[in-house]
């Protein structure tokens, strides 16, 4: 018997077969086995039991009671397995010392009854104890989860799904001290979708929320890198962090950014710049001797931005080095 709940033991532990078989036919199982083990022990408690010698029934009691103290531990996580093993063991037991009648075994057999009494009501407390550890954790996880949840939103822009200003001003900062730490570059691109008033002027706030919608998924889909963010830090304004970046490789990703937007060919008839939705772009990069911070980095790419709209718009300005 128990080289029978050993290999069940053993099956469970593989993670392979236990995947293959329902938790119910386990949990099925190892009562069986509690039950097939405790109905062992509790015939071990009649026909090994001495009628003629007093040491070797204590002997015997007090083995017996050990085994129905150890399984408290081992067996009350799951229900029923606990008294399916220790209600045999404890009764064979007590009948065989009531079945000889005199005070002395009755005395014992009604102690080998009350001391089975009593564990199963601590049985049934670690069980309760156990149930109430299992609720508490799963209730830890889900809060863990909920809060990663709400923290993960806290960061996203709800109209656009990327990031928000919360989510640009934290990467920012990370990846600042990131590049500090190992002398790496930075680059950070400050973009305006161009005219993006007239646009909802023209077409109405659900056409534009449809744009900046639209506009937003070309522009992160030109990220080509794990590493680079975007996000929409207001209405039409968009910003993006660059790790590990000099000016020239930020200029080559904004131009991209630039064409994947001019290519959505989303018409903007109020736009005096060009006759479909367009956006301006300003490249600025930690080398570049007035950088100094990530504050200066952002008025960097401020700066550049408003350099590449005074020059026209629909076009890309840098400050590098």
């Amino acid at each position: 018997m128990t080289a029978f709940r050993f290999r069940t033991q053993h099956a469970f532990l593989d993670p392979l077969r236990r995947g293959r078989v329902d938790d119910a036919v386990w949990r099925r199982d190892f009562v069986t086995g509690a039950c097939a083990a405790g109905l062992v022990w509790g015939g071990a408690g009649i026909f090994l039991f001495h009628p003629s010698s007093f040491t070797h029934q204590v002997f015997l009691a007090f083995v017996l009671g050990g085994m129905v103290a150890g399984g408290v531990p081992l067996l009350s996580p799951l229900k029923d397995a606990y008294p399916c093993f220790a209600i045999p063991i404890v009764l064979s037991t007590t009948f065989s010392m009531l079945l000889i009648g005199d005070r002395v075994h009755l005395i014992m057999g009604l102690m080998i009854l009350v001391f089975g009494i009593a564990m199963l009501s601590s049985s049934g407390r670690v069980s309760r104890l156990f149930q109430y550890a299992t609720d508490m954790r799963l209730k830890l996880a889900l809060s863990i989860a909920e809060g990663s949840a709400l923290q993960e939103m806290l960061r996203i822009d709800e109209l656009t799904r990327i990031g928000n200003r919360r989510f640009f001003e934290e990467q920012l900062a990370n990846e600042w001290k990131r590049a500090d730490r190992a002398g790496n570059t930075l680059a950070v691109i400050s973009a305006d979708v161009d005219h993006f008033k007239a646009y909802n002027d023209r077409y109405g706030h659900p056409a534009g929320d449809r744009c900046l919608i639209g506009v937003a998924r070309a522009m992160s889909s030109a990220l080509q890198r794990p590493g680079d963010a975007a996000a929409r830090i207001g209405g039409e304004e968009f910003a993006f962090v660059l790790p590990q970046t000099s000016f020239l490789g930020a200029e080559h990703v904004a131009e991209r950014i630039r064409e994947t937007v001019w290519d959505l060919n989303v018409p903007h008839a109020a736009s005096p710049v060009a006759e479909r939705v367009t956006v301006s772009l300003g490249v600025a990069s930690s080398d570049h001797p007035s950088v100094a911070s990530a504050a200066d980095l952002i008025r960097a790419s401020d700066a550049a931005l408003y350099e590449a709209k005074r020059g026209g718009r629909n076009r890309v300005a840098t400050i590098g080095s």
